[in-house]
């Protein structure tokens, strides 16, 4: 008898199990692919490049380090609007590499949804994930939204995207929004830090926090280790318009590796270049935020005092010659805590609110 009632109870695990599993309850999704759409990825410069960050003529006009980085997603973003109150996103990453060694899968490979609240404010919606060959996630808003509600999907930061679908249950709608012609974006040029390390996960890299405290939309055209200011990449950049450019390459060009000469050359001929085809639109110039570990490393911290000096050096030299709507942001101004970083050079979630809300305060009086 004992035998009879344990065997009975095991076999109804085992169709509880089968019933709430993840394929079961996919099988009555409806599924979209987002490029299907006209303009669906937000925060982009180019058109027609899929989940990418610079057009096909890029490759062999730049360097390759910076070519395969472009096919990183950082900072896309895909916009709908549902009644769902679960919705699910699914992926192939590019890469195998997940994750790394200071920064989480859900940074490197992950997806981050965040929802308008009734108040205008992005609020954070929680998901479950699943990190494999495909990467799969399932947000859920409880209680069920009465009407739709607009959403904003952030792409992986140091990965690419392949076959990218949108699920949510049958009987609910999904709909795609494409790309606004409002405002014009902001364009920021970076290194990996403006990439998004080490953000926890998309949406808390500076350049998406920036754009949530703006209401912009922010391109992000950060290189990991290779944020140069290299005029074939900034030949692409000319080709985006845009409320400001952000020109923030000072920590892929310490003076370990660069000469005064060189660093000096980079910043004025990357203003003068975008003045000469965008003569009234802002440039901001930013200093190397500083590296957490200044005080038991000086060699590093000499590296960072040089190279801002030759920044503010040039910034000088441009509003001595005339050049207007140039404007700085400083070392002391981002105010980078010692603690808000995971290795000394690459923010936390902590440090990464500390960059966007210097940048938000310095922008909101520089843009329309």
């Amino acid at each position: 008898m004992k035998t009879s009632y344990t065997s009975a109870v095991l076999a109804l695990l085992v169709v509880i199990a089968f019933l709430t599993s993840p394929a079961l309850s996919q099988q009555n999704l409806s599924w979209i692919d987002p490029l299907d759409f006209s303009h669906s990825i937000h925060a982009q410069g180019f058109d027609g490049i899929g989940d990418n960050r610079l057009p096909p003529e890029a490759e062999g006009k730049i360097r390759d380090a910076v070519w395969n980085l472009s096919r990183h997603s950082a900072g896309l973003e895909i916009h709908f609007t549902t009644d769902a109150s679960e919705i699910h996103a699914r992926m192939i990453p590019t890469s195998s590499r997940l994750e790394m060694p200071h920064m989480s899968a859900t940074g490197v490979s992950g997806l981050d949804l965040y929802v308008l609240a009734e108040d205008g404010n992005w609020q954070w919606v929680r998901g479950n994930y699943s990190f494999r060959d495909t990467v799969s996630y399932t947000f859920k808003v409880n209680p069920a939204p009465s009407a739709g509600r607009r959403y904003r999907l952030y792409l992986p930061l140091y990965n690419g995207v392949d076959q990218l679908k949108l699920g949510v249950p049958a009987s609910s709608n999904l709909s795609v929004l494409p790309r606004g012609v409002g405002s014009l974006p902001i364009v920021v040029y970076g290194t990996s830090i403006a990439q998004g390390a080490c953000a926890s996960r998309p949406g808390m890299a500076w350049p998406a926090i920036m754009g949530r405290l703006l209401g912009r939309e922010v391109i992000n055209l950060g290189f990991s280790g290779n944020g140069r200011l290299e005029p074939e990449v900034l030949e692409f950049i000319h080709q985006i318009p845009a409320s400001v450019y952000i020109l923030d390459c000072l920590p892929n060009l310490v003076p370990a590796n660069w000469t005064e000469e060189d660093v000096k050359a980079r910043l004025k001929t990357a203003v003068l270049s975008l003045k000469e085809v965008h003569p009234d639109t802002p440039v901001v110039l930013v200093e190397h935020a500083g590296y957490s570990d200044a005080f038991t490393d000086r060699e590093r911290e000499l590296a960072v005092r040089q190279v801002n000096r030759w920044s503010q050096d040039i910034y000088t030299q441009l509003l001595g010659a005339g050049v207007e709507e140039i404007y700085y942001l400083s070392k002391e101004d981002i105010g980078l805590s010692m603690d808000a970083t995971v290795d000394g050079t690459h923010p936390t979630d902590w440090g990464m609110q500390q960059y966007a809300d210097a940048y938000a305060q310095l922008l909101e009086d520089i843009i329309d």
